[in-house]
This record gives structure tokens, sequence and C-alpha cells, in this order.
């Protein structure tokens, strides 16, 4: 039997984490914009899907809907901007590029997962 070694050599991950991060925090302006017209798209597709029967997944989402309609969804996705934004804030540079990313990457999800049912249903 042969062993290898599969070890990362030391601070080789913490570089690889870095020099990630810069380049994220390179492109940290367009991350905001495309959350942004994420959670906007996000919206619209849910605004749509209920338009066709569809049903809200999120039960707590769901009644605030039900019970203000939409516009809740939009200030909501609002809120998250802001809140994104407070968290940013207060992180440092360059790891805080993180805050949009975290936000965009599940809202990217839900985007697709709606367009999805919407083109099936």
């Amino acid at each position: 039997m042969f062993e290898t070694d599969r070890t990362a050599p030391t601070g080789a991950i913490e570089r690889w984490c870095s020099v990630l991060l810069d380049e994220l925090a390179a492109v940290e302006r367009e991350l905001w914009l495309v959350l942004a017209v994420t959670l906007a798209i996000d919206v619209w597709l849910t605004h749509v899907g209920l338009q066709h029967g569809f049903h809200e997944a999120n039960p707590v989402m769901r009644v605030a809907i039900e019970t203000f309609g939409i516009a809740v969804l939009a200030l909501t996705k609002v809120a998250v901007l802001c809140v994104g934004g407070l968290v940013r804030r207060a992180l440092s540079d360059p790891g805080g590029v993180v805050v949009p990313l975290g936000l965009t990457l599940p809202s990217i999800g839900a985007v697709l997962v709606n367009a999805t049912l919407l083109a099936a249903g």
C-alpha cells in the first residue's frame, strides 16, 4: 500500500481564501447590484406565480402577503438590502464582501426555482 500526504501546506488555504476575497472585493459593487436586481426579480416572479395559483412556500411570508399584499414582500427585500448594508459596514475589508455574496447566492437560487416552477406550470 502506498500512502500520499494529502495535507495542504501550512497557510495555503489561508492564502487561497485571501486571494479569493481580494478578487471578490474588486467586484463587490457589482455583487450588490446583482443582489438588488435578483431581489426585484424574485418579488416579480412571486407576484406572477401567485397570480397563476401558486402559493408562497414561506409560511410567514404567505400570511404577510395574504394580509398586506405583495408590497410586504418588496419591503422585506428592501429591509434585507438595508440590514445587509449595515452588516457590511461593520465588517472589515475585504472580508465584508461575504455579505453581498452570501445574500446573492440564495437569492439567485430562489429566482431559479421560481422561474422553473413558472415555466413548468
